[in-house]
């Protein structure tokens, strides 16, 4: 997790895109050498369980801010999640956002940053209503 002097979370967003895109690469490297580049199933499925999950670190900090209603895709690792879904399908850059995911069945990655933010909050609140159901 990095931290910035300003606590922007633009900055520590930028550093969650790299283990993101490395992710991206050891799937397409893998798929190459599996000859799994024809089967677009196989690689939205390897996305969805192998980058997404790389994504994710540290998101219930920087992924706050584009939890509110219409900034879906705002975030840089979305436009990237976004531009991969794209590849796989092989559809152009000039595809609605909502037809990619729709068609390769997945959601918004603000769907998994809230779900993040949400158990993030209530680990931290479980030890506190504990501490005052045993007093």
């Amino acid at each position: 997790m990095l931290f910035d002097r300003r606590i922007n979370p633009k900055i520590v967003e930028e550093h969650a895109v790299r283990p993101y895109m490395a992710a991206q690469s050891r799937i397409s490297e893998f798929a190459e050498s599996h000859d799994l580049k024809s089967r677009p199933h196989a690689m939205l499925w390897l996305s969805k369980v192998h980058s997404i999950p790389a994504g994710m670190y540290a998101s219930q900090v920087w992924g706050t801010v584009y939890l509110s209603e219409g900034s879906e895709s705002g975030s840089q690792l979305q436009k990237r999640h976004l531009c991969s879904l794209r590849h796989i399908l092989g559809v152009k850059n000039s595809t609605t956002n909502w037809a990619v995911l729709r068609e390769c069945g997945q959601e918004p990655l603000q769907f998994f940053w809230f779900r993040a933010s949400i158990r993030f909050l209530i680990a931290c609140l479980i030890p506190t209503v504990r501490l005052y159901v045993v007093c």
